[in-house]
C-alpha cells in the first residue's frame, strides 16, 4: 500500500545556484500543501535560515530529497542508511547516475514520491572494519565502494588479501576497489571491473592497475567478507568510504570489508529503469544502425 510522505528533508550541492533556487522552490510548493520541510544546515544557511545536521533530518525524515549529483547522492544514503526514510535522488549536477530524474523532471518525481506512487528497492550497503594492533579503530558505511590507496595516488600498495576463508596471496596495485552492485558501475567499471545490474546482492573486489597480469576482478557473495592486511607503501595509505569519508592506515593494520545488512531505501522511476541509465548516462552499446 501506498504512504503519503509528510516529513520531507532536503540536501543540496549548497554551492550550485540552481541547487538553491529548486530546494527554496520545493519548500515553498511543499508548504501550501501542508508538508514540513526542513533543510540541511550548510544548504539552510545558503538561504538565510536555520536548518539541522544531515543525521537529524535522516531520522526525522519520511523522505530526503538530495539535490546535485552523485556524490549528494552518496551523502545522503550513507546518512539515511538504517532508517525508516526513503531516499529521492535528483539531478541538479553532472552525470547523475544514481539519480532517478534530471532537473526538468524534478517536480513530477517530487509529486509521484510523495503520493506513494514509485516503488521502493533497498541497496545494501558496504561496512568497513579497521582494525589496529587487535583494536577496532574505525569503521564506516558505503553506498558504492571502499577504496584502498595511497594518499598521494602514485605510489603502489602492497596488501596481502584473503577471502572465503582462503588465503589470496599478496597485491601489489595502485590501489584496491571494493564495491556493491550500486558502485560497479563507478570507480570499479573504469577500472575494468564489471557491471553488476543493482539487484545483484554481491561485493565486487577490483585491483587498481595491478603489477601481475594474474590480478582480476573477484564477484563475491553477500555472505563473503574480504580481509585486507596493509604491508606498505613508499607513501600514506588511506581507505576512502564513497570518496567522503577517509581513514589513515598504517603496516599492519587489517581491513575488513562486506556486503551488510545494513541497506538504504531508494524510490525507484518506472520510467527510468537501470538499461536505459547504461544507455543514456554511460554510452551502453547497441542500435538498430550497428547491426547486421
Amino acid at each position: 500500500m501506498s504512504r503519503v510522505r509528510r516529513r520531507v528533508a532536503v540536501l543540496g550541492h549548497s554551492d550550485r545556484p540552481a541547487v538553491r533556487r529548486a530546494a527554496a522552490a520545493i519548500r515553498r510548493t511543499l508548504a501550501r500543501r501542508g508538508v514540513e520541510v526542513r533543510l540541511d544546515a550548510r544548504l539552510a544557511a545558503e538561504l538565510g535560515g536555520a536548518g539541522a545536521p544531515l543525521r537529524d533530518l535522516a531520522r526525522w525524515c519520511d523522505l530526503l530529497v538530495t539535490l546535485g549529483g552523485d556524490g549528494t547522492v552518496l551523502a545522503g544514503a550513507r546518512a539515511l542508511a538504517g532508517a525508516r526514510g526513503a531516499l529521492l535522488p535528483l539531478n541538479l549536477g553532472g552525470l547523475g547516475f544514481l539519480t532517478v530524474a534530471d532537473a526538468p523532471a524534478a517536480d513530477a518525481a517530487l509529486r509521484h514520491a510523495l503520493a506513494g506512487d514509485w516503488p521502493i528497492v533497498r541497496r545494501r550497503m558496504l561496512s568497513a572494519l579497521v582494525r589496529r594492533r587487535a583494536r577496532t579503530v574505525a569503521r564506516g558505511l558505503a553506498m558504492n565502494d571502499a577504496v584502498l590507496k595511497s594518499a598521494g595516488g602514485y605510489a603502489a600498495v602492497h596488501l596481502q588479501l584473503s577471502a572465503l576463508g582462503h588465503d589470496l596471496g599478496r597485491l601489489v596495485a595502485d590501489g584496491l576497489i571494493l564495491a556493491s552492485s550500486a558502485g560497479s558501475t563507478a570507480y570499479s567499471l573504469s577500472a575494468g571491473g564489471p557491471v553488476l545490474a543493482p539487484d545483484v546482492e554481491a561485493m565486487v573486489v577490483t585491483p587498481v592497475c595491478p603489477h601481475s597480469l594474474g590480478s582480476r576482478a573477484l564477484v563475491l557473495g553477500p555472505g563473503s567478507d574480504v580481509a585486507i592486511r596493509v604491508i606498505g607503501s613508499f607513501d600514506r595509505i588511506v581507505l576512502l568510504l564513497d570518496g567522503q569519508e577517509a581513514v589513515d592506515l598504517t603496516a599492519g593494520d587489517e581491513v575488513r570489508v562486506r556486503l551488510d545488512r545494513t541497506a538504504v531505501r531508494i524510490l525507484q522511476n518506472p520510467a527510468r529503469p537501470f538499461i536505459r541509465s547504461l544507455q543514456h548516462k554511460l554510452g551502453w552499446q547497441g542500435s538498430k544502425k550497428r547491426s547486421l
